[in-house]
């Protein structure tokens, strides 16, 4: 599991490199679960060692790949290993590399000892060179963690007996504050914008909170609810700071704001109850392989106040491993450091051959139906969107709850020019997913219906979401010169030709001309010309913020 949830990937997957990771650890799970059904009577699992020294190898293994394409010998145009992205890369290593402390003791082998050193070492330097400011918090306070408690039961017991042992706990405790506030100041300022950018998301997802603040929005409503909110703040706020700063957005930075705007304070005291029990399991059972798994729960918790680490199943993993280590000491036989599972009565051996069957079942045909919308997106690129489009309907069944095949679709019928469907599809779609190339489309189909007030509608939304942006208030020109509103339109036209480029191209440069040309003619003529043209490309290479460019590859403008 962990080699498929760290190195899997296939360009067979609309997303290469989350997709295949996912369904190959849950296919892991239902044949696990049928095996130890059918075949097992009483296993006993090694536990402890054993187990963090296979994580750690595969780990070590995704630091080099990651370091290789710093280098240049893997070509690569980010620090990544096989994730999309550097968050997942420097997450699986941030939760991986404190398992490495458990073999820095003494009494470890000294070969092994070195080995451990050294895996560490390339784990951090490969978060270093991600340029993940979330990775090299997370392993920072990790780091300073251990370092504390390690000086507290070794080197100074001895001030325990003189009576100023409390004293110097308190002083630790403060000063390991300060380090990680000043650090994290240091981390900040070196990549302002995108810092700043985080706080639009942070200060709009608790407009998001406020309204349902107790149960929340449900589940997934992220992603269909926060760019309108976003949208909100901007009509609300024009002069904003943060307006050359906001893009499309996919995920809060932090998993605790997502909890509390999906799930509300209900959701987010569930899961404080959880750390507050975990918590004191720990402490009342202190032994040599829990505190390694308590860091790398710290490590987690510290990079989910930034990222979103929880979008990967190794991460997971994690988080279920070490609970297991820190909450069953039980049932570890202290001598053979194994886990006992007695498995003779028939009732669970059934129940989990069910469940597994189940999940290999359904993991098998989603795995068919994600590689048929990969097919299906690319043969369209190649022009045969109307051939393609039966075969989307045949993929309701197991992705239509999936916003971006829905989008994808919606899309599709667009390109072929049936209006009415993408504009149902559309309907759909934002139940699930919804950003400025969603209203954009829609607005595409309402203007082809005729229905210029919607239309308009959705181009201002669009406008709203992410202010830089240049091409929703070009249609806005184009819609205003069909409709004979020449005063909207060069109006509009106006902003434009004044308005700051975030990220220069040709197409803002074109969209800037044309604007000064329409205000000429008009200055000329005393009467503008309508321009009815429209253009399909993105004025910029519009990565939703927590993707990359190919995870949407597949996929139609």
């Amino acid at each position: 599991m962990c080699g498929i949830a760290l190195f899997a990937y296939s360009h067979r997957f609309v997303n290469a490199w989350v997709t295949p990771k996912w369904l190959g650890v849950m296919a892991l799970a239902g044949i696990a679960g049928i095996i130890w059904s059918v075949f097992g009577k009483k296993w006993k699992i090694t536990a402890g060692r054993e187990i963090y020294a296979a994580i750690i190898i595969f780990a070590a293994a995704l630091a080099i790949h990651g370091i290789l394409q710093y280098a240049g010998l893997i070509n690569s145009r980010l620090v990544s290993g096989n994730f999309d992205n550097p968050a997942g890369f420097a997450a699986a290593l941030a939760c991986a590399l404190p398992l490495c402390f458990h073999f820095f003791k003494k009494d470890t082998l000294c070969y092994i000892r070195y080995a451990a050193f050294f895996a560490a070492a390339i784990m951090t330097l490969a978060i270093v060179l991600s340029g993940s400011r979330t990775g090299i918090l997370a392993i920072a306070v990790v780091a300073m963690v251990w370092g504390a408690s390690e000086t507290r039961f070794s080197g100074f017991a001895k001030w325990e007996k003189i009576g100023i042992f409390r004293f110097w706990r308190r002083a630790k405790i403060i000063a390991l504050g300060v380090a990680v506030a000043v650090f994290a100041i240091v981390l900040y300022f070196l990549k302002k914008d995108s810092a700043d950018g985080r706080l639009l998301i942070w200060r709009t997802t608790v407009d998001m909170i406020a309204e349902k603040p107790v149960f929340g929005h449900g589940h997934g409503a992220f992603l269909s609810k926060y760019m309108l909110y976003q949208a909100a703040y901007f009509d609300a706020n024009p002069d904003s700071r943060f307006a050359q700063l906001a893009d499309n957005v996919l995920h809060p930075f932090n998993e605790y704001l997502l909890v509390l705007a999906q799930y509300g304070i209900a959701g987010l005291g569930i899961v404080a109850l959880a750390i507050s029990l975990i918590l004191r399991t720990y402490r009342r059972n202190k032994t040599d392989e829990k505190l390694p798994a308590m860091l790398s729960l710290l490590a987690l918790a510290v990079f989910s106040f930034f990222s979103y680490p929880f979008k990967y199943p190794f991460t997971w993993m994690m988080l279920s491993f070490c609970i297991a280590i820190i909450c069953a000491p039980a049932i570890i036989n202290q001598k053979s450091k194994t886990f006992a599972i007695k498995n003779r009565n028939w009732v669970p051996r059934l129940a989990v051959f069910l469940l597994s069957a189940g999940l290999l079942g359904y993991t098998a045909m989603l795995t068919r139906a994600e590689i048929t919308w990969k097919r299906i997106a690319m043969q369209s690129l190649a022009g045969k969107t109307e051939k393609v489009l039966p075969e989307y309907e045949k993929l309701y069944r197991w992705l239509g709850r999936n916003g971006l095949f829905l989008y994808n679709h919606a899309a599709e019928l667009h390109e072929a020019k049936e209006f009415e469907k993408s504009a149902a599809t559309f309907e759909k779609s934002t139940r699930y997913f919804n950003d400025i190339d969603v209203q954009m489309i829609i607005a595409a189909n309402f203007k082809e219906l005729g229905k210029n007030a919607e239309a308009e509608r959705h181009l201002k939304t669009a406008a709203a979401m992410c202010p830089a942006r240049f091409m929703p208030l070009y249609e806005l020109v184009n819609l205003y010169s069909a409709a004979n509103r020449k005063d909207e339109a060069l109006a509009m036209a106006q902003i434009i030709i004044n308005k700051e480029v975030k990220i220069p191209s040709p197409t803002v440069t074109a969209i800037k001309n044309e604007m000064r040309q329409l205000i000429e003619a008009k200055e000329a003529t005393d009467g503008p010309e309508n321009d009815n043209r429209t253009s399909d490309k993105p004025e910029n290479d519009g990565t939703r913020q927590g993707e990359t460019p190919e995870t949407g590859a597949a996929l139609p403008p």
